[in-house]
């Protein structure tokens, strides 16, 4: 086991009523500027999101709550041309020097999840931070702790003994878009 934190996300989809409070909150408490997104959400079993899909009385209606993946091997990290997406190394959190970034929004291309998000007030790169600044005061991030159906949970991926850890052994969670390569954190049941 690792002394260093691999912060990680299980969604369970399975709880999730696509109400996005998870959105909502993550942009007030956050401050995301302008028309900036750093979470949203998807439709798990048609591409219309909250349209059921299937013919009475078997329809679904599923979500997929999306934000950035915090991924081991970070496609927006290695394209930033600057630097400015990076992956910090105490937490192993992406993280963007808005300081630095020239809003080019290549890390936005290369992201296969999409995450970055050009933030149109300020012209420049932001994104997901897990909300980290909490997270070292032993807060949860506010996308988890907002949530009425306690269909987020965060933590130490690294501590076998985390409920993140023990959520994915005992229902095999899944990584979206494993084949991009990039090792995310962010793991669906």
């Amino acid at each position: 086991m690792s002394d260093k934190p691999r912060y990680g996300m299980v969604i369970d989809t399975r709880h999730c009523v696509g109400c996005q409070t998870c959105t909502v909150s993550c942009k007030i408490s956050n401050e995301v500027p302008g028309n900036a997104q750093w979470n949203h959400m998807e439709s798990l079993d048609g591409d219309v999101l909250y349209q059921s899909t299937g013919t009475f009385p078997a329809t679904t209606l599923a979500f997929r709550p999306m934000l950035c993946n915090h991924c081991e091997d970070p496609a927006c990290a290695h394209n930033c041309p600057t630097g400015a997406m990076h992956k910090d190394e105490e937490t192993g959190v992406v993280l963007v020097d808005q300081g630095v970034c020239i809003g080019c929004g290549y890390c936005e291309w290369t992201c296969p999840y999409g995450a970055p998000s050009m933030d149109d007030v300020n012209h420049v790169m932001s994104k997901c931070t897990f909300c980290i600044d909490r997270v070292k005061e032993g807060i949860e991030p506010f996308c988890v702790a907002s949530c009425p159906a306690n269909a987020r949970i965060f933590g130490d991926l690294n501590d076998p003994e985390s409920e993140v850890s023990k959520l994915l052994r005992a229902n095999h969670g899944q990584q979206y878009k494993p084949e991009a390569g990039t090792s995310p954190n962010v793991y669906y049941i």
